[in-house]
């Protein structure tokens, strides 16, 4: 295998490390960006019921 022949192979293989860093990266943030809206819908709601009971407490 020549020089360049190793340059090609290590320049793939830290193309396809990072494809994986930056795809593992996006499924956290995705699951994080669920997570928010989430508890924002539940706030929200919560916000909702309380402020539809007025002085009723």
């Amino acid at each position: 295998m020549s020089v360049g022949d190793h340059i090609k192979s290590a320049s793939e293989s830290a193309s396809k490390l990072t494809k994986r860093v930056v795809d593992a990266v996006e499924d956290k943030v995705d699951d994080m960006t669920e997570a928010v809206e989430s508890t924002v819908r539940s706030a929200g709601s919560k916000i909702r019921d309380v402020a539809g009971r007025g002085d009723k407490n």
